[in-house]
């Protein structure tokens, strides 16, 4: 999935356990990262799909990433995705916030 504004791009697997592995590109930046999603409707009271996802660029001086959203669709094959990240860099200490839709690429 792809932002529409093309800034970012997600690619993850996730099994059904909750986890979930992967990439985040944001701003030609590779960040590999983990995380954890909950699914709709799996539960009493679970409305939406929501994920955490969180990594870094693996460098000796790391960016990290950190990403929460909701799915709209199905899990396996969702329509779009809201998304919230924040990104913050150990080499100049400064922290940027992007929130955005992601689409189907």
């Amino acid at each position: 999935m792809k932002s529409t504004d093309g800034s970012a791009s997600i690619n993850v697997s996730a099994n059904g356990n909750g986890q979930m592995a992967g990439t985040v590109v944001f701003q030609d930046v590779n960040y590999a990262v983990t995380g954890e999603w909950a699914a709709a409707d799996s539960v009493p009271g679970r409305n939406y799909s929501a994920f955490f996802l969180g990594g870094s660029d693996d460098q000796t001086a790391p960016e990290f990433i950190a990403v929460g959203g909701t799915m709209k669709g199905p899990g396996s094959a969702p329509v779009s995705i809201s998304m919230n990240l924040i990104r913050t860099d150990s080499t100049d200490g400064l922290q940027y916030g992007w929130s955005g839709e992601m689409v189907p690429a």
